[in-house]
């Protein structure tokens, strides 16, 4: 039998490989120093192209489906996937000044790790999971250790690939027991055994099925950062170079959601996801009070945002007893919200960086707003957007997501969501208080450092770019989450 090779749904996968390839052969034939901003300007250039191959998969154009149901880039993949090149475009400004690490190598792998994440959203096998897993899993564990004068990056970089590694066996051994059950590692192939398993309106699936299922979860879990998988996320994003820690706090998510989500509608019929997902639940419930609980006593910014990340993953296991349209669509919506903010957050500890402040401190944030207050008042903003205080997207993210938790009786992840906003808001407005405390006096820089122009100017145009799409989610949602619906209406 013929495969049907389909590389119109591959030509985004393919884009990105291309880019990566294309700067490490610029490293290859031609002086470093002559190529530096060719080689940014490339990369920029494979998630635009990536970006304008999605648009046929977005409008429904064309045959979603290709190498024998292997992957299905369909309105799903191509919603998850313009989110995680949007991620992966702003880090990519975020890495401009990278002074003393390998740039073509770094850059290369970030546009493997977003080739990774999209396949995710895409993959219509178990073995395609497992693959897009493996492959942002590896570009990750480097990028981390791109900091030679840093032991911190090498240290994180060791956590995470020890703890990943652990993640990847739950996942595999998860889906060899899947795959016992019903025969087959294609999720058409699973959904049919699922809808064989409901007969009469009894649940008759065997304990291999059940296990294969949980285990699949674990290893998802584990890059979402859920409780009690989440013991990687804090000293891993606090030892990553920041772009690093901004790309994988928004991509892994992303990515590892859509794949979970694409998962369990073949997996478990939608009239019994409520009880059969019941633990997961649980665990989005802890994660929501452990991730804005232990919040209140960070001082160190990129560990608060590895707190939030957890507390976010809660979140978005509300739309998964809804995992239709309302539950997918909320999900992709607040995800946008999320990203803008946490790349806009990040791009203030870069802008800080760039001067030679240690931005991660929050102590260094006091008098943000009166020494830059243009600055301050974004960051304020952002963090209104993760808080779920109007104007910001952030708002309008929950509340769908509460709507999408209420019809799928989500009643446990709803009261989560209640208890840990008002905690989280607490978080945040604190370190608001601490950028708009009133003193003009500047941080001290680290020893050694040095200004460098054009990665501050990057990040500005970052931060522009994350709190303009943290307003628009927020003042039109109305449009944004209309055209989201439409485009997932279909698949």
């Amino acid at each position: 039998m013929p495969v049907d090779l389909n590389f119109t749904i591959a030509a985004p996968l393919l884009a990105l490989a291309a880019g990566a390839l294309l700067i490490l052969l610029l490293d290859l034939f031609f002086d470093y120093k002559k190529i530096q901003a060719a080689m940014y300007f490339t990369a920029i250039g494979a998630v635009l192209v990536a970006g304008y191959y999605l648009l046929p998969l977005w409008q429904g154009a064309a045959e979603p489906s290709g190498f024998a149901g292997m992957l299905v880039m369909d309105r799903f993949a191509a919603v998850y996937g313009l989110v995680l090149l949007i991620a992966a475009l702003l880090a990519v400004l975020l890495s401009v000044g990278r002074l003393h690490e390998d740039r073509s190598g770094y850059l290369a792998l970030l546009l493997w790790g977003a080739m990774g994440m999209v396949l995710l959203g895409g993959a219509g096998n178990l073995m395609v999971i497992f693959l897009g897993i493996e492959l942002l899993s590896l570009a990750l564990y480097v990028m981390i250790a791109f900091a030679p004068e840093r032991t911190a990056a090498r240290e994180a970089a060791f956590k995470y690939f020890v703890l990943g590694s652990v993640a990847a066996a739950f996942l595999i051994f998860g889906f060899a027991l899947i795959y016992g059950a019903t025969g087959s590692m294609s999720i058409a192939g699973i959904a049919e055994s699922a809808r064989a398993f409901s007969s009469e309106g009894s649940w008759a699936v065997g304990l291999y099925y059940k296990v294969g299922v949980g285990l699949a979860i674990v290893g998802l879990a584990f890059k979402m950062a859920l409780v009690p998988f989440h013991i990687w996320a804090p000293d891993v994003y606090q030892g990553s170079p920041t772009p690093v820690t901004a790309f994988m706090a928004i991509g892994t998510k992303a990515a590892a959601f859509a794949a979970m989500a694409r998962l369990l509608v073949a997996a478990v019929p939608a009239e019994y996801q409520p009880s059969f997902l019941l633990p997961l639940s649980i665990l989005a419930f802890a994660s929501m009070m452990l991730g804005s609980t232990v919040g209140i006593w960070q001082s160190d910014l990129k560990r608060l945002m590895a707190y939030s990340g957890i507390a976010n993953a809660g979140y978005l296991i509300m739309a998964i007893p809804g995992l239709g349209l309302d539950g997918l669509s909320a999900a992709a919506y607040y995800l946008a919200a999320y990203g803008f903010a946490t790349m806009g957050i990040f791009a203030v500890v870069r802008i800080l960086e760039a001067e030679g402040v240690d931005g991660s401190q929050i102590a260094n944030l006091k008098g943000l707003f009166y020494r830059k207050p243009w600055v301050g008042a974004c960051l304020a903003l952002l963090f209104f957007g993760l808080a779920g205080i109007p104007p910001a997207g952030g708002f309008v993210g929950k509340f769908l997501l509460a709507i999408a938790a209420v019809r799928g009786s989500a009643w446990i992840v709803l009261t989560g969501l209640i208890l840990s906003t008002g905690i989280s808001a607490y978080v945040y407005l604190k370190v608001i208080g601490t950028a708009f405390t009133r003193t003009k006096a500047a941080p001290v820089a680290e020893e050694g450092a040095e200004v460098y122009a054009p990665a501050r100017t990057a990040a500005e145009v970052v931060l522009v770019i994350a709190t303009v799409g943290t307003l628009l989610l927020g003042v039109l949602p109305g449009p944004v989450s209309e055209l989201v619906r439409v485009a997932l209406a279909g698949m």
